[in-house]
């Protein structure tokens, strides 16, 4: 079938092409796109060659033979993808699947692709390809979502908002009452704020040089705020403030902000990020003290688990991940892409119907 995609030219622009979309194989939906939310990592990955988006919502057009538990007309939010066969996944560790790294390039297992051009493949990074009219995923990377949710709304909570929300939530783990930091409060970060709320911790402290980004934060959940962009000491000023963190979160991978975050950490601290290039390595006294590190994936999160779990949290609004949104038109792509580069907004949604 014939499809819209957004495709990028020479000139890092995207541009509308007509591509052809095969039709779903055994184990593939054929999805129509509502709507796909502009992640960071979209931007990292900006100036490539992938069909890019990957925070995919929409509604099952048409599934493959064996195809089980979706049918047409089914509304489905879209995640990572993984095989479902491999030791991670019978481990209930799909986001360490064996595959993933194929998964990521938009390859199915033969290295094929249902995406062309005049012929020629065109690669969906995460086997999603979301910058699209339409799609077709791999039947474990969907979720069914409620017909009483927005659905253009969702896009985001198969990456962002769950890598967020998990990170806190399957990795940290908080104690209720504890004190915890995220550092960069981007979609990421705001998601994993609402995630300590709901987890009860005590303070939640958001730190970011932007203070649009400060104050959705406050409006989220978090207590308090630092303006790295104002603050000379941060991990003195969060001492200051609750003497230390039992807990931090970081997505910004800043040398300088995952130094602070291992100096305001207190003893038997947790901590973890998804910034990009970015980790802290304990030392031994640091290890001997309790301190530890993890870099959770997609926030270690089984989609068809945790994803339901959130969309509850939501309705009863106790998770309003959708105050963090600003849509676009499928056709202002640029502009998106544009004002989420410049932090002129914080998740940028693109609506195709």
């Amino acid at each position: 079938m014939k499809i819209i995609a957004a495709l990028e030219n020479n000139s890092g622009k995207f541009l509308m092409e007509e591509l052809d979309l095969e039709d779903p194989k055994d184990d593939e939906v054929l999805v129509k796109v509502a709507a796909c939310g502009i992640c960071h990592t979209d931007i990292a990955m900006h100036g490539g060659h992938y069909l890019l988006g990957h925070e995919t919502s929409g509604t099952v057009v048409k599934t493959g033979k064996k195809v089980r538990g979706f049918k047409p007309g089914d509304r489905v939010i879209a995640a990572y993808t993984y095989c479902g066969g491999c030791n991670a996944c019978k481990g209930n560790r799909t986001y360490q699947c064996s595959h993933i790294y194929c998964f990521f390039d938009g390859k199915r297992l033969d290295g094929s692709t249902p995406f062309s051009l005049n012929g020629k493949q065109i690669f969906p990074l995460m086997r999603q390809g979301g910058f699209s009219t339409f799609t077709v995923c791999h039947k474990n990377a969907l979720t069914k979502a409620a017909s009483s949710l927005d659905l253009k709304s969702l896009a985001p909570v198969g990456c962002g908002v769950m890598t967020g929300a998990g990170s806190v939530m399957n990795c940290l783990k908080p104690t209720k009452g504890k004190p915890l930091a995220v550092f960069g409060v981007g979609a990421v970060g705001l998601s994993a704020v609402l995630a300590a709320r709901v987890c009860g911790c005590d303070p939640i402290i958001a730190i970011d040089k932007i203070p649009a980004r400060l104050n959705v934060a406050l409006e989220l959940g978090a207590t308090c705020c630092i303006n790295t962009g104002e603050t000379e000491n941060i991990a003195a000023t969060i001492k200051n403030m609750c003497g230390g963190i039992d807990y931090g979160f970081d997505t910004s991978g800043s040398h300088t902000l995952l130094e602070n975050l291992r100096l305001a950490l207190n003893k038997d601290g947790k901590a973890c990020g998804v910034g990009i290039g970015g980790n802290i390595n304990f030392c031994r006294k640091e290890r001997g003290e309790g301190k530890t590190w993890e870099s959770p994936d997609t926030g270690w999160s089984m989609p068809q688990k945790f994803i339901p779990q959130l969309l509850a949290l939501q309705e009863k609004g106790n998770f309003p991940f959708e105050k963090m949104i600003h849509f676009y038109p499928f056709d202002q792509i640029n502009q998106a892409f544009n004002d989420a580069e410049n932090g002129r907004v914080i998740k940028p949604v693109l609506v195709m119907e």
